[in-house]
């Protein structure tokens, strides 16, 4: 069962025939906690959490519970992006705005109707794909400003209260006084937080679309081909199950290390400079990217370097994909290792950028420690930006 609620979606019995199976072969794949990852096309879930998927075989039903994820994440090409405080990022245009919500025409969701409160920030000019985005991403949805922050397309920053705001122009009001923008000089808009407004606590199933929305929700429900959604905080949206693309659900099975504190960290420079981990981003601080796919999950490091963890009780397994970040162009050369106790388990061969990841398991049952160690390979240090995709600690059924 997932922690935030169960996952559900009933569709129709004639989806499934309408799906050509000769296609499975290179459709999106899915992770299974245990066992091979397969090809398929989700066709079918119930009220349980079972997930049914068509493939080449024919249909093959897993539990949520014991789904890594499902599906690649489509790129958003075009502004503006809505980001919402509990995660969600909707691509939409603009059709209205009022003292209390935003109207928004989305091409995977229709008409949204967002209540301002739920907004963290808009971003309506997007740099091309890359760390400048990540970070521009990122540094508008991780603030907590107590007013309202507007960054110019020329890098220069307003702080204020938002007195208006239309599909043209925003209105700021600063310490000298109002200040209307046009919108095409601007590039994002961050809201002030809303006192007393709480999020729901935990974590949340992600949902990419067709267009580049992701959305956190915690309810699937599918009839007649189109698939509700909804939030912990009760945001609503419907979708065409065809433009879904990607899920990652929550599972209790699962314990991702980048939501862990870590028991101990070193990083051995081949010269001079130093590196700390990142969660759920490459060592740069981007999005880790790896064979042209994204991961939402993982931890980036940079060799010579080794991370600790404790495993939680009941764990019985470590399971990641190991990779080179994109970024690198090609470059970069590591080798991967997992001890337990002190006793090395696992050790990868080099792992180039470009390639494919490797997927790994680790027994670590009983484990009062596990140690992730990025080594040298070719060419010394160079571009060596290591990622543990969807690195996890897994627990019995």
């Amino acid at each position: 069962m997932m922690e935030c609620g169960v996952l559900r979606l009933r569709l129709a019995t004639t989806l499934a025939l309408t799906l050509a199976t000769a296609a499975m072969a290179d459709g999106p794949v899915a992770v299974p906690v245990d066992g091979k990852p397969f090809h398929g096309q989700l066709v079918d879930a119930d009220s349980s959490g079972t997930l049914t998927f068509l493939t080449d075989s024919g249909t093959k039903a897993v539990s949520a519970d014991n789904l890594v994820r499902w599906g690649a994440f489509a790129v958003p090409d075009r502004p503006p992006l809505f980001l919402l405080r509990n995660g969600t990022l909707l691509v939409a245009g603009i059709l209205e705005v009022t003292q209390e919500e935003l109207a928004l025409d989305s091409d995977s969701l229709g008409l949204i109707r967002l209540p301002l409160q739920e907004l963290r920030a808009i971003v309506l000019q997007l740099p091309a794909p890359g760390l400048v985005r990540d970070r521009l991403l990122d540094d508008a949805i991780r603030g907590n400003e107590e007013t309202a922050r507007i960054i110019m397309l020329n890098g220069d920053q307003l702080h204020g209260e938002l007195i208006d705001f239309d599909d043209q122009s925003v209105t700021l009001r600063t310490s000298v006084g109002s200040v209307r923008l046009e919108l095409e000089r601007v590039s994002t808009i961050t809201l002030a937080s809303t006192p007393g407004v709480q999020r729901p606590p935990g974590r949340a199933t992600v949902v990419g679309l067709t267009d580049g929305s992701r959305l956190a929700v915690n309810e699937m429900i599918g009839k007649d081909q189109v698939a509700a959604l909804k939030s912990a905080d009760g945001l609503k949206w419907k979708t065409d199950l065809k433009d879904i693309v990607f899920l990652q659900p929550v599972s209790t099975r699962i314990t991702y290390l980048s939501e862990l504190e870590p028991i101990g960290y070193r990083h051995v420079p081949f010269l001079d400079r130093t590196w700390r981990f990142h969660a759920d981003r490459n060592v740069l601080g981007g999005q880790m990217r790896c064979a042209g796919q994204t991961y939402l999950k993982g931890i980036g490091m940079h060799t010579a370097a080794r991370l600790s963890y404790a495993p939680p009780d009941g764990t019985q397994a470590f399971q990641a994909s190991l990779g080179i970040d994109d970024i690198t162009e090609g470059m970069g050369s590591v080798r991967f290792r997992v001890f337990v106790d002190g006793d090395q388990k696992y050790v990868s061969p080099t792992v180039r950028g470009l390639e494919a990841p490797v997927p790994i398991a680790v027994d670590v049952e009983g484990a009062a420690r596990v140690d992730l160690v990025v080594d040298f390979a070719d060419r010394a240090d160079v571009q060596d930006l290591a990622n543990w995709l969807d690195a996890r600690f897994i627990a019995g059924e």
